[in-house]
């Protein structure tokens, strides 16, 4: 592949595929990152989860990947926090050509919000001192 553009259809579709697997909670960014830094999204699904949008731009690792300051750019599972509290889980896989150079993104952000005020809410309900614990003989 030399474009994002190439393989449109087939990236737009798996992006789909994965926000439907995971639900309205995961966002998912298809970057291309051949053209202007300041409008690199050309496909996005659950876009209200970071509120951005086709035409937007991309984040700072895809930038630090572009200028050469970071190295097989490709993390996986990562938290990021939105401007609005948010908490995500994230994955960024780049996209290369057959020259190796980067042309594109596909990042997932899962909100877990949710999930870690749950945990938390459950650990202040179970969480005791192990010298608190009664032993049976």
């Amino acid at each position: 592949m030399e474009s994002v553009k190439d393989e449109m259809e087939f990236l737009t579709s798996l992006i789909k595929g994965i926000a439907a697997q995971f639900g309205e909670k995961c966002e998912v960014v298809l970057h291309d990152l051949t053209g202007s830094y300041d409008s690199t999204i050309v496909a996005i699904e659950n876009g209200h989860i970071t509120g951005r949008r086709v035409g937007d731009c991309g984040s700072n690792l895809g930038l630090e990947v572009l200028r050469g300051t970071v190295k097989d750019g490709d993390r996986y599972n990562y938290i990021t926090q939105t401007k609005d509290g948010k908490i995500l889980r994230s994955t960024s896989i780049y996209i290369k050509n057959k020259r190796g150079e980067t042309i594109g993104a596909i990042c997932i952000n899962l909100d877990i919000t949710d999930f870690i005020m749950a945990e938390n809410t459950i650990k202040s309900i179970t969480m005791h001192s192990l010298d608190q614990v009664v032993k049976e003989v």
